[in-house]
């Protein structure tokens, strides 16, 4: 087991070291200029070359790097560019993402939660009833559920609930209202997949000849389903759910953007918009590391899960 955690670690500072230089390298070779950016529209060109000097854009590309490198090796990121360039209090990436991080931790829980309690219970029923009625229309409208852009279901759950019902609000986060939307949203797709690998999953184990061997010794359905049926089945849908919330823990940007809600996502957003460079290049890392810990900590569920996994490793 910890030799495998070791693997892990090793490829996951390996990635983690191409996506540093891979966001250093693309966020330099966009086209617009981030200090003509802070300046303004009516800036001069003293303007600009002034605040290209106060914010490091002057230096060459190898010096930025190495005070981008050692800025992550710090733990200080520094500060923002949009947040402090103009305003009258300077803000550092650290106190955005701070600030942030909450909201983006609440709306991935909401949102797995409502997923999990849809879709395992549905994609059950499915799989004890296969080529029902049931079975079939929820493939169906998976389907075509699946088929739709996020967004697209966004702008018309806001148009109906929001405008038309006028009873959930439209986006921010001013009350436990707020989190409805988005959430449902950013879990939509996820909801679809979860009930389709239950539903196959359980086609698959209640086929075996395993359950064929626990059920000639006479134990109840009740027993066979949540004793040993659920146990098998829980792997592959414990892999998804981490994979997943790792995945919304990153930020989900086009329904925080959407929705408005002020999380990691709409941060991103912000930032590369603007040609933020000490957000943008703090976030990336932050993403890809908070995405390759949940994938080691759903290795070692699987080990809790399935000794098997645990000798194999």
């Amino acid at each position: 087991m910890w030799s495998m955690i070791l693997k892990r670690l090793l490829r996951g500072l390996l990635t983690v070291s191409i996506v540093i230089v891979l966001i250093f390298v693309v966020m330099r070779i966009a086209p617009s200029d981030p200090a003509a950016l802070l300046a303004g529209a009516e800036a001069s060109a003293e303007d600009v070359e002034q605040m290209r000097e106060q914010w490091g854009l002057n230096k060459s590309y190898s010096e930025q790097f190495i005070v981008y490198i050692k800025a992550l090796l710090s733990g200080d990121a520094g500060l923002s560019f949009q947040y402090s360039a103009n305003g009258s209090r300077s803000f550092t990436v650290l106190e955005l993402v701070a600030s942030r991080f909450p909201n983006t931790v609440r709306l991935a829980v909401v949102a797995i939660l409502i997923a999990v309690i849809v879709a395992v219970p549905t994609g059950i029923l499915c799989g004890l009833h296969q080529g029902s009625w049931f079975d079939n229309l929820i493939m169906a409208s998976g389907f075509m559920l699946k088929s739709v852009p996020v967004f697209y279901v966004g702008i018309l759950m806001i148009n109906f609930f929001a405008i038309k019902l006028q009873i959930l609000p439209s986006g921010g986060n001013d009350s436990w209202k707020s989190i409805i939307l988005p959430a449902i949203a950013t879990g939509m797709h996820f909801t679809v997949v979860l009930t389709r690998t239950t539903r196959s999953e359980m086609i698959q184990i209640l086929k075996s000849d395993y359950i064929k061997t626990v059920r000639a010794k006479g134990l109840s359905n009740r027993a066979v389903l949540f004793v040993h049926c659920l146990r098998n089945a829980a792997i592959p849908i414990v892999t998804l759910v981490g994979n997943r919330f790792g995945g919304m823990l990153g930020g989900s940007v086009v329904t925080e953007a959407l929705f408005r809600w002020p999380g990691i996502g709409q941060l991103l957003i912000n930032s590369v918009s603007t040609r933020d460079y000490p957000t943008v290049q703090f976030l990336v890392p932050y993403i890809a590391i908070v995405f390759i810990v949940i994938n080691i900590i759903v290795d070692v569920l699987y080990g809790i899960l399935d000794p098997r996994i645990r000798r194999e490793k």
